[in-house]
């Protein structure tokens, strides 16, 4: 149990760079499993999958090396994996990780996956596989844990009756969900991704926060192991009991801007929802292709719509303060597959899954 001077936890936005230029790293070597031996095949015929003619699998062993070439040594909570198998070329690439479907998808040199590891999902060591004609690729996947705190907001009584509508909330979470859910096969974007607000630093990704009334401020409050999160923010669809302390996981960092400043899209892409919600106040979302979403939350104004094509560095809203914020400032997240990871863990995409294009609009059967 932990005693909390109030001065000493009252949540402000820190000043960490969101966005970096292009710091990406190829590992161009074979991953290895947890035994340090190099990761072989599984030459175990996968199911569901129909025989190919023996010329034709001829051909495609010849081209797969079994070679996957990977993003980072170390994978951490809140992270992202990319993951290239390269020379696989199958009409309907099949991949898993922790034994269910991966959406994956063919690209120029092979078949990309692209893993989330949400600060929601333990750490540990799971699997990541590729299905091909001649048996299915595995490698063990070991992700860091990661600590990232938990924090205190004092809210005004206005702004309080918000986080307790919670029923509200739920209409509002899976509405998002089904958006941010969506996987279109083309993909929208390539190259490196900009900045949303330009100069904007910000932090704060996967923070615990738990709001309290202004009227709180006056006194100590216990943060103790066994007070958790109910969700993450804008997408939590459990309706708290009113004895809960409203909470939600920071789902994004936040980017210190004022109000008025302009907004863009970071990365080519058609806009997925334009909308207004309890939380999240005014709101883009934007598809760019292949699972891969952002989304801008306490938007002043919107100037695009449903359906707009956006080009990289087009001017999508203004900054603001709508919904549960209590100043101006742009709420910026990264979903993959639906998943949230840290803006900045994207920014950081490696150049083999950066530049690669389609071969096609294929992609995993779900």
């Amino acid at each position: 149990m932990v005693l909390l001077p109030v001065a000493a936890v009252i949540c402000l936005l820190a000043a960490c760079e969101v966005v970096s230029s292009d710091k990406s790293k190829r590992d161009t070597s074979t991953v290895t499993d947890t035994t340090g031996v190099a990761a072989r095949a599984d030459t175990s015929p996968p199911s569901g999958v129909p025989a190919a003619p023996s010329d034709s699998l001829a051909n495609t062993v010849a081209r797969d090396s079994g070679t996957v070439t990977m993003s980072a040594d170390r994978p951490v909570r809140g992270g992202v994996l990319f993951a290239l198998a390269e020379g696989l070329a199958p009409d309907i690439p099949r991949c898993t990780w922790k034994g269910a479907t991966l959406p994956c998808y063919r690209v120029a040199r092979g078949v990309l996956a692209i893993v989330p590891l949400p600060a929601d999902e333990p750490a540990g060591t799971f699997t990541l596989t590729f299905d091909r004609p001649a048996g299915r690729i595995t490698r063990q996947i070991t992700v860091a844990d990661h600590d990232f705190g938990r924090e205190l907001v004092f809210l005004d009584s206005a702004h309080y009756a918000l986080v307790k509508r919670g029923a509200d909330v739920a209409r509002d979470a899976r509405a998002l969900r089904a958006v941010l859910g969506a996987e279109s096969d083309t993909r929208y974007w390539s190259g490196s991704w900009g900045a949303p607000v330009k100069g904007a630093r910000g932090d704060g990704y996967g923070a615990e926060r738990f709001y309290y009334r202004a009227a709180d401020s006056s006194r100590a409050i216990r943060l103790g192991p066994e007070l958790k999160t109910t969700g993450s923010f804008g997408l939590d669809t459990v309706v708290a009991s009113s004895r809960d302390v409203p909470s939600w996981r920071h789902a994004g960092v936040d980017l210190t801007a004022s109000r008025g400043s302009s907004v863009v899209a970071p990365a080519a892409g058609l806009v997925a929802d334009v909308g207004s919600y309890i939380l999240t106040g005014n709101t883009v979302v934007i598809d760019h292709g292949q699972g891969v979403h952002s989304a801008y939350f306490h938007l002043d104004t919107a100037l695009v719509r449903r359906g707009d094509r956006v080009a990289a560095g087009k001017r999508i809203g203004r900054v603001g303060a709508t919904g549960l914020a209590t100043g101006p400032h742009l709420h910026y997240g990264i979903y993959v597959h639906g998943k949230d990871i840290d803006p900045a863990a994207w920014a950081a995409m490696p150049a083999f899954a950066r530049d690669q294009g389609d071969a096609g609009t294929s992609k995993s059967k779900q």
